[in-house]
């Protein structure tokens, strides 16, 4: 892992709802290739030995997280989304700010973002990983069209924590792909 910054982790979305799972399913990916056990319930999270990385699993973003976010230099969160007018990947780095939702419970990272930088002065560098679910049945089990994904997203993100993705070289934003 690029040891550089304290990295935390947050997968989010409701894993007993099909392909709404998928932030998990990269997470339990990410945990396996450290040698974890990936969080099993919603609040539980895992770190590597020397605290420099830590995976969360929640259902959703909720404004109290920004306490959380100003302990890290570099969060990474990881959904699912249902848009088919965004690419099948999308690996991005975000950035504060205010965004409404027409859902009462939905809190975007922006917003999260905007609240962390109000509150605290300070915002750790954001990137979004998020792949596209087809299905939201209830079930555990994933689409094919999103296993694959999840599969191509997790693989992403263990380069990009290695160093080894082109953002990190060369400190450009990701890029949004469609696999």
């Amino acid at each position: 892992m690029n040891t550089t910054q304290k990295t935390l982790i947050i997968a989010y979305g409701n894993r007993d709802r099909q392909d709404d799972g998928a932030g998990w399913h990269i997470l339990a990916d990410c945990a396996a290739s450290f040698n974890l056990t990936a969080p099993e319930f919603p609040g539980d999270w895992v770190e590597v030995p020397d605290a420099s990385l830590r995976l969360w699993y929640l259902y959703q973003l909720m404004p109290e997280l920004s306490e959380d976010l100003i302990a890290y230099q570099r969060v990474i969160f990881i959904d699912a989304h249902n848009s088919p007018e965004l690419p099948g990947l999308v690996f991005e780095k975000t950035e504060a700010a205010w965004v409404h939702s027409a859902f009462t419970h939905h809190m975007s990272i922006g917003e999260l973002l905007s609240i962390t930088r109000s509150l605290f002065g300070v915002c750790p560098e954001a990137w979004l990983l998020s792949v596209r679910g087809y299905a939201f049945e209830f079930s555990r089990k994933l689409s094919a069209q999103t296993e694959e994904l999840t599969k191509n997203a997790a693989r992403l993100l263990q380069a990009f924590l290695r160093g080894e993705y082109p953002a990190c070289a060369d400190s450009q934003e990701g890029a949004a792909h469609n696999d």
